[in-house]
């Protein structure tokens, strides 16, 4: 009874538990970048896949050490003989009994074996040395690769969650834009019923928040795609409650000041795409030297125990009419010839030498273009961005005069339309600046293999 009821508390304080946890999952509305990116790395489809072949590669790699081992393995067999064969000869002249032929059958009709052998490879031709080592290589390669797909896992997450954040600025301004012209109708229509301005006036107030109207929608749609692609990346399943918590500011650390030859240089030796090259290079190496152990003979060690018993009738079978019978072997195996299997695969082997270099040797050259590229953007957006903050300045004070002339009647509604439509589009181009100058310089990162979650 103490048992049941000590089980009850425990079946009970643990449907607690999940209560808690689901209600406070539930009530989580607010989402960080780096929660974000925590997310990514636990759930994403990519990194689960990756995590899996780095699990693969070491799997691989047990399986090629078990080849040095010595391997036992036991072995049974009945043999039932139906019909056993005869021999039949004449006898001498003389022989006592001897009348035409003699028949004698040979064997038994019930055969029983059992034994352990094993076997011990000695020297293979530097086979399993290579072979372990091209493992390893791979546990490498898995690694690389894990952290290639985590680097751009983390570079699409920030450009998915600032992506966010710049349609809900697009937002801002769209709701702005139809606000401020609202507004202007509204000053528009008290004007003509007081006859201060014509119909046509009236009209292109009506037509300027028509024109507008739409925008808001436009900018609602699209930030419901950029939420879907950061719940794709996240890899998770619910968007609804999502409210993302991050400052739409520029970002602070970048590589913009650095040299860029450097920058090259450091790619070289912390970029996963880079080392995976490298490492796929030393790879072949060992395949060649695989491919030439075929060349070379090879030596095993084979030990074996068997029982064995040969009757003709095993209703009394016991174990006395076992035989025990034990052996040592040492076997020398020289290829002499295989259809000239060896010698292409040999050829094989050093063909994909050569063309693991020839990648690497244009991916140093696209790694050096790229880092190029992406520096050079990264200055042109942050000229971008320092010109744009100004302008948005001049653009807003513009409006502010123009509302201002026209309320006096010193300005007509046009003027006001145009400095309304020079804001807003100032406002979005300085956005797209600050969303074009983090991304560049997250992409620069990601381009220069440092790109990690503690660094973002």
């Amino acid at each position: 009874m103490k048992h049941m009821l000590f089980l009850y508390r425990h079946v009970f304080f643990i449907l607690l538990i999940c209560i808690l946890i689901t209600s406070t999952v539930n009530a989580q509305t607010e989402l960080t970048l780096r929660q974000s990116i925590e997310i990514a790395l636990r759930n994403n489809p990519d990194i689960r896949v990756a995590e899996k072949e780095i699990y693969k590669s070491l799997h691989g790699r047990i399986r090629a050490r078990s080849e040095q081992l010595p391997t036992v393995s036991a072995r049974g067999n009945y043999d039932r003989s139906w019909e056993l064969p005869e021999i039949v000869f004449s006898p001498p002249p003389g022989f006592p009994g001897a009348n035409g032929e003699i028949r004698a059958r040979m064997g038994v009709e019930h055969t029983i074996y059992s034994g352990v052998t094993l076997e011990q490879p000695i020297y293979t031709g530097g086979a399993l040395s290579a072979s372990n080592r091209m493992a390893s290589r791979g546990v490498e390669v898995s690694e690389y690769n894990f952290s290639s797909v985590e680097q751009q896992t983390i570079a699409n997450v920030y450009d998915a969650f600032y992506g966010i954040l710049f349609a809900v600025k697009l937002i801002t301004v769209a709701n702005q834009s139809l606000e401020s012209a609202e507004e202007n109708l509204r000053q528009v229509e008290r004007f003509y019923e007081e006859g201060a301005t014509s119909r046509f006036e009236l009209l292109r107030a009506q037509v300027q928040v028509g024109t507008l109207r739409p925008n808001v929608t436009e900018a609602k749609h699209n930030y419901e795609l950029a939420l879907d692609n950061l719940i794709n990346l996240l890899g998770i399943n619910e968007s609804s409650g999502i409210n993302l918590n991050g400052s739409f500011d520029r970002r602070r650390r970048t590589l913009l000041d650095e040299d860029i030859e450097t920058l090259v240089q450091q790619a070289y030796q912390y970029r996963p795409e880079y080392q995976m090259l490298h490492t796929q290079e030393h790879m072949n190496r060992e395949g060649i030297r695989l491919a030439r152990s075929n060349f070379l003979p090879k030596v095993f060690f084979s030990s074996s125990m068997s029982w064995q018993a040969l009757q003709n009738d095993i209703s009394g079978l016991t174990g006395d009419d076992f035989t025990r019978i034990s052996s040592s072997q040492l076997i020398i195996q020289i290829p002499l010839f295989n259809g000239f299997g060896n010698t292409a695969q040999y050829q094989q082997a050093q063909v994909e030498l050569q063309q693991t270099q020839i990648h690497k040797e244009n991916s140093r050259k696209l790694i050096a273009m790229e880092i190029k590229s992406l520096h050079k953007k990264l200055q042109e957006t942050a000229e971008i961005l320092e010109s744009q903050e100004q302008v948005m300045e001049q653009a807003g004070e513009g409006l502010r005069l123009a509302n201002l002339l026209y309320e006096e009647g010193a300005a007509t509604l046009l003027e006001v339309i145009d400095a309304q439509l020079a804001y807003t589009q100032a406002s979005i181009s300085y956005y797209r600046a600050i969303y074009n100058f983090n991304t560049t310089s997250v992409q620069l990162e990601r381009a220069v293999g440092i790109l990690s979650s503690e660094n973002i």
